[in-house]
């Protein structure tokens, strides 16, 4: 709760002039002597028009006297109530303007916060793109490199297969071609079948060159070999 100092000389500081002793008069300069004044001066123009008679005087003064002794001090409560209520204004408005002068400072430093943080994200931004762009291009060149590695792995794998196949026709053929040998040797003169199985196997190998799939068909019905008839006799 507020409370306030009241000056008497606000509400009085007058007394009675007496400089023209047939008609004194009260100066001063509170609330109170103005307002007396002025009632005063009034009652005495009432008094000499006869408005107000002598019996009436007395009352009449007292009243007005209350009166004014009331409204000088309300007058006087009223003006000091502002008067603080401006003082508080004043405070508040200071404590605002101190409010505001940190909150501005305050404000000021988090955007420079604010302004420094993007800063460092638009360098931030501008060294990971060319990274970004860097690293996506070696991906692209691994993805490159790993599709080039399965796609020689499978012709490594496709022409080991074909070699496989080409061995072992070849293998099969040289060992035909043992057999042949051997037969020659025992003088056993090779039949038509041999012949065929062996031309079935080289064409087998020069088809495989476009088609490893390509398979010898051999011919297993018939005679062989056959064994020629000798000169020599027989011995009894």
């Amino acid at each position: 709760m507020s409370s306030f100092q009241i000056d008497i000389k606000d509400f009085s500081n007058g007394q009675i002039d007496s400089t023209n002793p047939q008609d004194p008069s009260w100066e001063g300069t509170g609330i109170f002597d103005i307002i007396i004044k002025a009632a005063n001066e009034n009652i005495k123009i009432q008094h000499k028009t006869s408005r107000i008679t002598g019996a009436e005087y007395a009352e009449v003064y007292l009243g007005t006297m209350q009166s004014a002794i009331s409204e000088a001090m309300k007058f006087i409560l009223n003006k000091k109530t502002i008067e603080k209520g401006l003082e508080a204004q004043d405070v508040s408005i200071a404590i605002s303007e101190v409010q505001l002068a940190e909150n501005t400072e305050k404000w000021a430093l988090q955007r420079k916060v604010l302004e420094n943080q993007l800063a460092m994200s638009n360098i931030d931004v501008a060294y990971k793109e060319p990274n970004v762009l860097r690293d996506l291009e070696i991906r692209d060149k691994q993805i490159e490199s790993a599709t080039a590695d399965i796609a020689f792995n499978e012709s490594k794998k496709l022409i080991m297969e074909q070699t496989r196949k080409d061995n072992i026709r070849s293998k099969a053929a040289e060992q035909f071609g043992e057999f042949i040998k051997y037969l020659s040797a025992a003088n056993v003169v090779p039949g038509a079948n041999d012949f065929i199985n062996m031309r079935a196997l080289i064409n087998a190998m020069n088809d495989g060159i476009a088609n490893p799939d390509v398979a010898a068909t051999i011919t297993t019905s018939g005679p062989d070999y056959v064994k020629p008839p000798t000169d020599t006799p027989v011995k009894p």
